[in-house]
């Protein structure tokens, strides 16, 4: 490592920045966690997330990785194809937007190489990132409707977090909300 490179570090962490990076570090090793979802699982919404943002640094790293974990070329072209419907939405239009939601469907339940509900967490990793309620709602009650844990909702946010930081941190009040109102409505419906 250079001086430099120690004297920025230095002089960063003596204006609060260290914390910053002990934050960013402990992201980074519960995004690697094994928890509810699989590491394989989580590279592939990391790597709609960098889709996303747009970032090619980060859409390598995040390929290679789901790669070596051993995701297929079919898993790493659907998440590319959410991320490009996800950009397709025609958010302040109601009637464009319920046109949106029918053709979303007719995509989720479409034969692909996940399952709906992992579908639906790579277009909510990409929905806490890009800031959108209407999104965020909507694929989190995708998610739970078929399938998934409430907990593996919540493992999406770490890799939000680490991809978006602040922005994405923003938006957990809307998750929370959201899993509430959609295991709320899913009990009243099985009651």
């Amino acid at each position: 490592m250079s001086d430099d490179f120690t004297e920025a570090v230095r002089r960063a962490r003596d204006y609060g920045l260290g914390e910053f990076l002990e934050i960013i570090g402990e992201l980074s090793q519960e995004s690697t966690k094994r928890g509810v979802l699989g590491r394989r699982s989580k590279e592939l919404i990391t790597y709609g997330i960098a889709l996303y943002k747009g970032c090619r640094r980060c859409i390598r790293i995040h390929e290679r990785a789901a790669r070596q974990l051993e995701a297929s070329d079919a898993e790493l072209e659907l998440v590319r194809r959410v991320h490009l419907f996800l950009r397709a939405s025609p958010l302040p239009d109601k009637a464009l937007w319920r046109s949106w939601k029918q053709s979303w469907t007719g995509f989720l339940l479409a034969r692909h190489p996940l399952p709906p509900h992992e579908v639906e967490l790579v277009a909510l990793g990409i929905a806490l990132v890009a800031q959108s309620g209407r999104h965020i709602r909507l694929h989190t009650r995708g998610a739970l409707a078929y399938g998934a844990d409430q907990r593996a909702v919540f493992e999406v946010v770490p890799l939000a977090l680490l991809m978006d930081g602040a922005p994405a941190l923003s938006q957990i009040p809307r998750l929370v909300k959201a899993v509430d109102r959609a295991l709320r409505k899913a009990e009243a419906a099985g009651a």
